[in-house]
């Protein structure tokens, strides 16, 4: 491949990651929309009931202290200092 197909090579690729870049972006939930909670939060609680303390074990091994509080009619692990859900309309 000479000078021209590399330059050619280059600017796809530059103009493939500028393109798919806007899209990574938009992955997740929009803005002021909440998203469901880990499974290891409804691990947490299963067994419990509402109010109880918990605590999350993390991917990295720490831990978080959670509450037990319902989430579409199942018990779920909230850790302390989450903001509070949105209204129900």
């Amino acid at each position: 491949m000479g000078i021209r197909g590399m330059k050619r090579l280059g600017a796809l690729l530059v103009t493939g990651v500028m393109v798919s870049a806007p899209a990574w972006a938009s992955v997740g939930p929009a803005p002021g929309e909440r998203r469901e909670p880990p499974q290891a939060a409804f691990d947490a609680c299963k067994g419990k009931s509402e109010g109880a303390a918990v605590e999350i074990v993390t991917p990295n091994g720490g831990t978080i202290k959670a509450t037990c509080k319902t989430f579409k009619g199942q018990l779920a692990a909230v850790p302390e200092g989450a903001p509070p859900p949105p209204p129900q309309n």
